[in-house]
């Protein structure tokens, strides 16, 4: 993420064919049940970064197909939501990563930490895959090698422990996977996805454009098709892989009227120059989506901290529409 990114940002979910369609506050259940013949989407982070907020997590949904859980990026505080909505990390075996800005991933260290304590604790031989953009498998190992140094003085205790041995003699669980083209790029018995690069790297130079990736995802479940854009700026890549989507969860900006205010107000605070405003202004304009994106996408967050949506096979058109914050 460019270090000058602090943008008023929501996610929202856009819901567009669906009949059968019912948003639940998960932090006011005691626990998140999965239900089999069912979709659903769990908002567990929706602000974004990288200032961190008191009362709101970095971008983190869950997707849950027929009752198998996968995290769709994982923001700074996805384990304090997972914990809350009573979600063991460790049940969920596959994550995602649209791109590699600090506020869609360094939530990944303490949901890491998590499964290594439980699987390591139950002997259990499960792996966790993890798939992104290009440096993914950079990202996993450096979190895995800083998890490992804790977790050495618990395994110090045990019989045959030897000090000098690679990530310290533990065997990360973690399977990392990069993804580097579009088309599909996962597969299982439950979902498909499909990648398209999209527009949130538009400004960067494209000699780094052909190693950094920011991806959208099409993803065909049995019961509908959810698009998560990412970040993205206005792109032609996104608008045809959400072609014909029932769900699109979208993160976007305030109006453009409270953005050039918010941006006013950051050169002010920061002292910046005429042309680290501009390089701002820049970034935040070009290289995300405004709320005007979607003609009736609301002004405002309807639903607060984390919420989730659940869709069916029982579709009738619709466009019932939800902000999730």
């Amino acid at each position: 993420m460019n270090k000058s990114r602090y943008g008023k940002m929501s996610i929202a979910a856009l819901v567009l064919g669906l009949t059968f369609f019912t948003v639940r506050v998960a932090s006011q259940q005691k626990s998140a049940a999965f239900r089999a013949n069912v979709t659903e989407l769990l908002m567990l982070g929706t602000a974004g970064g990288p200032p961190l907020r008191k009362d709101r997590s970095e971008p983190a949904t869950l997707l849950i197909v027929d009752g198998r859980p996968y995290l769709i990026d994982c923001g700074i505080g996805t384990i304090r939501r997972l914990v809350e909505a009573g979600i063991p990390s460790e049940t969920i075996e596959t994550i995602f990563f649209t791109h590699l800005h600090p506020d869609h991933d360094l939530g990944l260290v303490d949901v890491m930490a998590n499964d290594y304590f439980h699987l390591d604790l139950a002997s259990d031989p499960r792996k966790i895959n993890i798939y992104g953009p290009p440096q993914t498998s950079e990202l996993v190992e450096a979190a895995f090698h800083y998890i490992s140094i804790p977790f050495e003085v618990f395994a110090a205790e045990k019989p045959g422990f030897q000090l000098g041995r690679p990530n310290h003699g533990l065997t990360s669980p973690f399977v990392s996977h990069e993804v580097d083209g579009e088309g599909v790029v996962y597969r299982d018995d439950k979902i498909q996805i499909t990648a398209a690069e999209n527009s949130h790297y538009a400004l960067m130079p494209a000699q780094f454009r052909a190693h950094f990736k920011s991806y959208s995802y099409r993803i065909q479940t049995p019961h509908g098709v959810v698009v998560f854009t990412g970040d993205t700026g206005p792109s032609d890549a996104v608008a045809k892989l959400a072609t014909g989507a029932d769900v699109l969860v979208a993160e976007v900006e305030e109006n453009l009227d409270e953005l050039r205010v918010f941006i006013d107000q950051m050169a002010a605070r920061n002292h910046w120059p005429p042309a680290r405003k501009q390089e701002f202004a820049a970034h935040m304009e070009k290289e995300h989506l405004p709320w005007t994106a979607s003609e009736n996408l609301p002004r405002k967050p309807k639903y607060n901290r984390f919420s989730s949506i659940t869709m069916t096979r029982k579709t009738k058109r619709s466009s019932r529409l939800a902000s999730l914050t």
